[in-house]
């Protein structure tokens, strides 16, 4: 027959055969389209929802989950990389690094500070430098001590250490670069070096006219921040006693008569400075001596004479002083009794090592096994406050032992006094 037969073409033809498309066609057959027609009496429903799928993939293919689900996990992934990082942080910031955490108690300025200055991890002059600073950077202060090393924070660098405090200063409008001033004053009188920016401060030392000191901060209109070589002291002096220039020996100014006649009337010979109150051992002086009185008392004055009205101190048979001027009848020195400076007679003083002064020592000796006791400036075991060197045997003449296993003595050996472990002392 020649209905639905085959033909050459591989194909089948006629009415309800195949087409050549691969598709059926004819009447009641499939459309090219693979819908569904209403030809022969069926209903055409439409193309299909779907698009017809690829080759070979099928029909009935499942949904691709994995390309849905992968920017997913990348996210979750950086996500959890972002938490690391955070905790790492914060562990190295409050953990490993726990001591930048830091409570402080005020802002200080570097001052007076020639070069760099020096933050070190511990308080000693030889440790390990950890920063170094120019003037006027911040540092933030941790802790104070009675050394001369505070504990500080330098924020901006993020680190912990020691600094000398006399570089220091909490007002940053009295930072300044050092600079070297000379003492003028009147000659034959002395400028106190005080620990307060006012006349009631305590005195740390004393300047003549004509020395050098290095001006390191300027804390206000009337003092000056001072540091003075020759008595290894820092602290406040007026201003208006420095010049600029180098000073010579010859008076500031002179006198005029009327002035001369009221220092004349005082018969003092002193300045205004050196009526002092209370104040610290001076850094450098000549000696200690004892008072040697019969009976009663010898007195402390503010002047260079004997004057009930100039009696500021009582000092009593067996005190001592340091002897810081000695040129003159009246002697100016510093009285640990009474913590002030003054004037006093100096024939009552004697000397540590003359007869008289013998019932007042209290005679030790250095008793070591091996090498030196050293004789020290500080209460405290340190290479750097070394000052002489005590051999086994030699004496030693304790002049305070109230300062617990340092005491303060004086070695005629070495003509000096300074502070021994009495551990090594012996009768």
């Amino acid at each position: 027959m020649e209905q639905g037969r085959n033909t050459g073409e591989d194909r089948y033809t006629g009415p309800g055969g195949y087409s050549g498309q691969g598709g059926y066609s004819g009447q009641g057959g499939y459309s090219e389209q693979g819908g569904y027609g209403q030809q022969n009496g069926r209903m055409d429903f439409g193309t299909p929802p779907y698009p017809n799928p690829p080759v070979g993939e099928g029909l009935n293919k499942k949904p691709e989950k994995n390309k849905v689900m992968l920017p997913i996990i990348i996210g979750g992934i950086i996500l959890v990389i972002i938490i690391v990082a955070v905790l790492l942080i914060l562990v190295w910031k409050f953990v490993l690094n726990g001591d930048k955490n830091v409570e402080t108690i005020g802002d200080y300025y570097v001052t007076g500070c020639k070069e760099i200055m020096k933050v070190r991890e511990e308080a000693d002059k030889e440790s390990k430098v950890v920063a170094k600073l120019d003037n006027g950077e911040k540092v933030s202060m941790i802790e104070r001590s009675e050394g001369n090393y505070w504990k500080v924070y330098i924020e901006a660098e993020e680190v912990t250490g020691y600094i000398d405090y006399h570089y220091l200063t909490n007002k940053k409008d009295a930072v300044m670069e050092p600079a070297t001033r000379y003492v003028n004053i009147k000659k034959g009188d002395s400028l106190p070096i005080l620990s307060t920016p006012d006349a009631d401060g305590a005195s740390l030392g004393m300047v003549e006219r004509g020395d050098e000191v290095i001006v390191l901060a300027k804390p206000d209109d009337t003092y000056s921040y001072i540091y003075a070589a020759e008595e290894s002291a820092y602290g406040y002096v007026e201003r208006s006693n420095l010049s600029e220039d180098e000073v010579s020996d010859e008076p500031a100014k002179e006198e005029s008569k009327e002035d001369k006649k009221e220092d004349d009337k005082a018969n003092s010979g002193q300045s205004a400075a050196d009526i002092l109150g209370a104040g610290s051992p001076p850094a450098n002086y000549q000696g200690i001596y004892y008072v040697n009185v019969a009976k009663g008392y010898l007195a402390l004055r503010n002047a260079k004479a004997f004057d009930t009205s100039n009696e500021i101190g009582k000092m009593y048979n067996g005190d001592y002083v340091q002897a810081i001027r000695t040129n003159e009848l009246y002697w100016y020195v510093y009285s640990p009794s009474l913590g002030a400076y003054g004037y006093t007679n100096s024939e009552y003083l004697v000397s540590p090592t003359s007869s008289a002064a013998s019932p007042y020592r209290d005679v030790y000796y250095a008793n070591v096994a091996s090498g030196y006791l050293a004789l020290r400036d500080a209460q405290a075991y340190d290479s750097a406050n070394e000052i002489g060197k005590i051999a086994n045997g030699q004496e030693v003449i304790v002049i305070d032992s109230s300062g617990g296993t340092y005491w303060y003595v004086y070695v005629p050996a070495l003509k000096d006094t300074g502070y021994v472990n009495s551990e090594y002392l012996r009768r």
